[in-house]
């Protein structure tokens, strides 16, 4: 497989020096001469839908590929730039992952964005890029092992798995890019990515005075915490029991994962917990929500707060479950 993918890179690589101008312009002939061919020797058949699928409809538009996993549900998205795009941004296709993943429940992690040479694969949870690679600024061997993965077998799981760096020899040194064609190339290959939903760093139930949100934590009678850790081992102070289920929704706005466009669910079927509309917010019989309103950072979103310490701890937990993260990964520090 390794020598199939090296001997594509090399394919491509003089198309793109001798065939560049007459693909450049052109989406349609970037895709057929650049990224189809990647996509298939990379084990994704373009022309199986039950591999690929070619420009899904998502809530947030069309995307161009939707690579799907053994379940036949997408763990990729792949945005196609044709080859004159020098700059492929990521941010149009972080919007299908995240869509989709809300409202369909789906766990898709990462998403691309091509031009046919510069491949970048982008990490939505983590919110960093996990591959870099420039089809005429590398050598094919490198570009081989950094796209391994991408490869489909390494993806049936959902995570994108890398060979170790050692693999990588220090032979395979980076050809200076041509001044007309400016590339980023990956400072690292990055290791593998832990199979839950969130880059979480699990702490004892009891480590530095930490206490885990469980099921059967009850906060009543307690002190209000003065810190709360979440999952990705970020720290942040708060002092009432309502500040954690606010700062939990503030965490999920910065990762991308609560948005105006989806925060308005219900978590018992009568009431909103947030509403995009701070001067009127109501719940899904008109009523209004109550005057203790918390807005969820700058982003326009208000929450309907609480005064129960036991209500605050389990609208914490539902609120991180009904986006698929860990709420045993989310801890608070009581005083004393």
């Amino acid at each position: 497989m390794l020598t199939d993918l090296v001997q594509t890179i090399e394919t491509l690589q003089q198309r793109i020096r001798s065939r560049g101008t007459f693909i450049g312009d052109y989406e349609s002939r970037t895709r057929v001469a650049l990224i189809d061919p990647m996509l298939c020797v990379l084990g994704w058949d373009v022309s199986d839908p039950g591999l690929v699928h070619i420009e899904p409809r998502t809530a947030n538009g069309w995307a161009d590929y939707a690579l799907l996993g053994g379940d036949e549900r997408p763990v990729v998205f792949v945005e196609a730039k044709k080859l004159a795009d020098r700059d492929a941004p990521i941010q149009q296709t972080v919007g299908y992952a995240v869509t989709e993943n809300i409202q369909h429940r789906s766990n898709v992690r990462y998403c691309a964005s091509t031009n046919g040479d510069r491949w970048e694969v982008y990490d939505i949870i983590a919110q960093e890029p996990v591959i870099s690679v420039s089809l005429s600024g590398e050598k094919a061997p490198k570009c081989a092992l950094k796209l391994l993965g991408l490869w489909r077998d390494s993806l049936m799981d959902g995570r994108l798995d890398f060979p170790i760096e050692p693999v990588v020899s220090a032979e395979l040194e980076t050809i200076p890019p041509a001044p007309q064609q400016p590339v980023t190339v990956a400072q690292r290959i990055a290791p593998p990515t832990p199979s839950v939903e969130i880059a979480s760093v699990p702490l004892a139930p009891s480590a530095a005075g930490w206490t885990p949100l469980t099921d059967n934590f009850k906060a009543k009678g307690k002190a209000s915490p003065n810190a709360m850790r979440l999952p990705d081992g970020s720290e942040r102070p708060v002092t009432a029991w309502k500040g954690v289920s606010l700062n939990s929704a503030l965490w999920l706005h910065e990762k991308g994962i609560l948005t105006r466009e989806n925060c308005q669910f219900s978590l018992n079927g009568k009431r909103y917990l947030f509403s995009p509309d701070a001067q009127n917010p109501a719940h899904p019989d008109g009523s209004p929500f109550r005057r203790d309103l918390k807005p969820v950072g700058e982003t326009g979103i208000v929450m309907e707060s609480t005064t129960s310490a036991n209500a605050a701890v389990r609208r914490t937990r539902e609120l991180m479950s009904h986006f698929r993260q860990d709420p045993a990964q989310v801890y608070v520090r009581l005083p004393g």
